[in-house]
């Protein structure tokens, strides 16, 4: 590969001399070069300085010129840098010329006219160039070397975080037990309160400090893993954000910290959490107090009502007078009773003391006993109700009595609020994610966006508060936090003018397969026909269920021990606890010991469900739940309760 061509400037005022120096470097080397001349020194300055023929690689400067000197020319190149911008090689003379002090003002080398030659010449000329590249080099690397320091003390100093770099100090057991503190910013003192930190071990400068501040960055020093965590340091009466890495190799044993002081921070977070529980508490008491009013409240109303009736009913007949008075009454208390109802059913829900039951309901049995109670409502306000029909079958997981409660009172406000004429339709469709979506739309005024965005809060009847229709505006609150207590979701879509669609989604029940499995055979003792019939319905709908039946204990033991069915029914009172003692008579016998028993009741009091556990039943099913308000129709299907956990339809035994 060919050598470049280097352009070497001959400042000297001798044209024979620079012919010699041009011929003795062409002899000395196999490199090209191109020359340019000046006979004066300022000439030379200005050929170097403005490259006019193109950069120099290299100056050969006599020593004496007639303007000026080697000195003086190398003064003017360098134009108070330490060096000039190229490489300058000194011709001197006889006159024993100063070269160290030609060093010192700029030059690379000299070389004295008497003993040059072509060899030593071309040496000169290229040492000079090779050093002037090496200390041009070393110039930009101390320049970027320089910069960079600049701006890392510039970051270091301006940051808002506190900034700290650590030496970690350990035992011979390698258990981390100090640190000296190598460097830290100007915010290190704002956020620690600490000053004159620098070349101090932390645990002079604090002697209380927790040891989990040097477990921690011991742990980053050995293993180069960086820490990100909040971490409180009594000592300091303060908390702080850290950011922890190594830095450097592991020997080095150094960390740097990237903190902040968040102590206000987590104080505002500690009253704010005090003030919650606060608020929690006070709103507990709240509950409880308006849980034990309603109760309290509930009792002399209800005598006040039931003496209302008899007077309104009773003989000789009341005064037209005394009648419009009882009416009123009547009017009046049953409609305090109803917010009774539902301040109760609100403060049940918000208190957490509400017991809902999971269970498989049928949606369209839901809707046709809602359309039965609902229809003289809608027949007196002139409102056409439109119902699904009977296909297709759906089914849900929810609790019944809730879903009823909910769907009469979306119900409800579809009447009060529709117009005359004017009608409500109710729709089951299929929602995704395996969800069904019951819909209430109706033809009245409809809402506005403003209205819509306030559509669930308490006590809020959106400006109906004036209007001829009673009401408490917590109705729809109740709905929402029943429908999301059971899993689903509530809402509504509306057009001002047009009406409203009020709607909820449950998770769906699939179907039950019809493919038939083993026959099972349960078991029902029970001398109540009614309760007897209901269980006939029930178990009819799997046709691999075989129905045996006893009128008592006695004759049920007797079928029991002979048949061996796979689950046994028996019927219960609080005055006749036969499934407890049918359970012990059938656990003396071998062939019985293994039978789960369940008890039919007409409620699920608690003493009662405690009692069938104390006995080892297998459940307690109840046709009524203590827990259903006045008013709200109970589900007729048996519901299974255990103790301290979710209620079951018997339809989900394992064993039926």
């Amino acid at each position: 590969m060919p050598r470049p061509c280097w352009h070497i400037l001959l400042i000297e005022d001798s044209a024979d001399d620079c012919a010699d120096l041009r011929q003795m470097l062409l002899r000395g080397a196999g490199r090209r070069y191109r020359f340019s001349e000046a006979r004066l020194g300022a000439a030379g300055v200005r050929q170097v300085l403005e490259a006019a023929d193109g950069p120099v690689d290299c100056v050969l400067l006599d020593y004496v010129l007639p303007d000026m000197d080697a000195p003086e020319v190398l003064t003017a190149l360098c134009r108070g840098a330490d060096t000039p911008p190229c490489p300058v090689v000194v011709i001197t003379g006889t006159a024993g010329e100063d070269g160290l002090g030609l060093l010192t003002a700029g030059a690379q080398d000299y070389i004295g006219k008497r003993w040059m030659s072509p060899e030593s010449l071309t040496r000169a000329v290229e040492n000079a160039v090779g050093r002037f590249s090496l200390m041009a080099a070393r110039r930009h690397a101390e320049e970027t070397l320089r910069r960079s320091e600049e701006r890392y003390r510039t970051l270091f100093g301006s940051i808002d975080q506190g900034y700290a770099v650590i030496e970690m100090i350990f035992d011979e057991q390698g258990t981390a037990v100090d640190a000296v503190y190598v460097q830290v910013n100007a915010a290190f003192n704002r956020h620690t309160g600490l000053t004159e930190v620098e070349g101090r071990s932390v645990r002079s400068l604090n002697p209380d400090i927790e040891q989990q501040w040097f477990d921690t960055y011991g742990a980053v020093a050995l293993t180069g893993e960086p820490v990100r965590a909040q971490l409180q340091s009594k000592a300091l009466n303060r908390w702080f954000d850290l950011c922890a890495f190594r830095l450097g190799p592991a020997a080095a044993r150094e960390v740097a910290v990237l903190f902040t002081d968040i102590t206000e921070q987590k104080q505002s977070e500690q009253s704010l959490e005090a003030a919650k529980a606060e608020a929690e508490r006070a709103n507990r008491a709240k509950s409880d107090f308006l849980l034990s009013m309603s109760h309290e409240l509930r009792s002399p109303l209800s005598v006040m009502l039931g003496y209302a009736q008899l007077i309104q009913g009773g003989m000789p007949a009341p005064t037209p007078a005394q009648h419009d008075s009882v009416r009123q009454i009547l009017s009046s208390g049953w409609y305090l009773l109803g917010l009774i109802n539902e301040i109760l059913d609100l403060t049940t829900i918000e208190s957490g003391k509400l017991v809902l039951t999971s269970e498989v309901i049928s949606l369209n049995e839901i809707i046709d006993d809602c359309r039965t109670m609902i229809e003289p409502q809608a027949q007196g306000a002139g409102i056409d109700l439109r119902f699904p029909g009977a296909e297709p079958s759906w089914l849900a997981q929810a609790d019944a009595t809730r879903i009823k409660q909910v769907l009469l009172n979306l119900l409800s406000n579809a009447i009060k609020y529709n117009r005359s004429p004017g009608s409500v339709e109710v729709r089951c469709t299929e929602a995704p994610g395996q969800r069904v979506r019951v819909s209430v739309e109706d033809t009245g005024l409809g809402l506005s966006a403003a209205q819509m965005a306030q559509l669930f809060e308490p006590f809020n009847r959106l400006g109906q508060e004036s209007g001829g229709e009673p009401g408490t505006g917590i109705g729809l609150v109740i709905c929402k936090r029943l429908v999301e207590l059971m899993g689903g979701r509530i809402g509504a879509d509306s057009q001002v003018g047009e009406g409203s669609c009020f709607w909820f989604e449950l998770d769906t029940k699939p179907t039950p397969e019809s493919k038939r499995g083993p026959v099972r055979a349960v078991l029902c003792i029970e001398q109540d026909t009614v309760r007897l019939q209901r269980v006939e319905e029930l178990l009819a709908r799997w046709p691999d269920v075989c129905l045996l039946r006893a009128p008592d204990v006695a004759a049920g033991v007797e079928i029991a021990r002979s048949a061996r069915p796979d689950i046994i029914l028996m019927g219960a009172t609080e005055s006749d606890p036969s499934a407890l003692h049918a359970k012990r008579l059938l656990a003396r016998h071998p062939r019985t010991a293994k039978i789960p028993v369940i008890a039919l009741a007409a409620g699920a009091a608690p003493d009662d469900i405690e009692a069938g556990l104390a006995a080892r039943l297998a459940g307690h099913l109840a046709k009524r739940r203590q827990n259903d308000p006045p008013g709200h129709t109970p589900d007729p299907t048996f519901q299974r309760t255990r103790a301290g956990g979710p209620s079951a339809t018997a339809e989900e035994n394992p064993r039926c």
